[in-house]
């Protein structure tokens, strides 16, 4: 597909999560306190200061989806189409990587998932070390002409910036 208008890529890891409960497996910890507080905080910093994405991809762990919940309780204008993909998983950069591109053709796109996998691809599209704490968005913007092809070259990306929770307040 050819096409010259900006894409904005998200790469969102979940809020911070819950370790009481021992008995839980990791796909079932809930968010905590501080994640459920953080998750709406980094909602309205993507509506004011960026684009409400046309797509979301979410791991389905309790935790990824309980923060895409909270997004999306947030957002005032329209919903993103969603997908729950079990693929997202724990799943590593080359593997979001290769996902995330099945939507390359819309114009901005949040992909919510978990580190290492999450840490690893922000730092390859950075092309610089990127630490991706609990609730943070990394944000980056394409204008190449050659989708899907240049979706997978860190060349193809400039780096916008990274947005923590406590840069917000939390």
């Amino acid at each position: 597909m050819i096409g010259t208008s900006t894409k904005k890529l998200f790469l969102m890891r979940h809020a911070k999560s819950d370790w009481a409960d021992s008995s839980l497996s990791d796909n079932d910890r809930p968010l905590n306190a501080r994640g459920r507080a953080s998750a709406p905080l980094m909602a309205r910093w993507i509506q004011s200061h960026q684009s409400i994405p046309d797509v979301v991809l979410c791991s389905t762990a309790l935790r990824t989806r309980q923060t895409l919940e909270l997004l999306i309780e947030t957002w005032s204008s329209g919903s993103p189409e969603i997908h729950f993909l079990d693929e997202l998983y724990l799943a590593p950069a080359a593997s979001i990587l290769s996902i995330a591109s099945k939507h390359a053709e819309r114009s901005a796109l949040l992909v919510l998932g978990h580190n290492p996998g999450m840490s690893d691809l922000a730092s390859y599209l950075a092309q610089s070390p990127v630490d991706m704490p609990t609730g943070a968005i990394a944000i980056l913007e394409s204008t190449t002409r050659n989708w899907p092809d240049d979706w997978f070259q860190a060349s193809s990306w400039n780096w916008r910036g990274l947005v923590k929770p406590r840069d917000l307040g939390n």
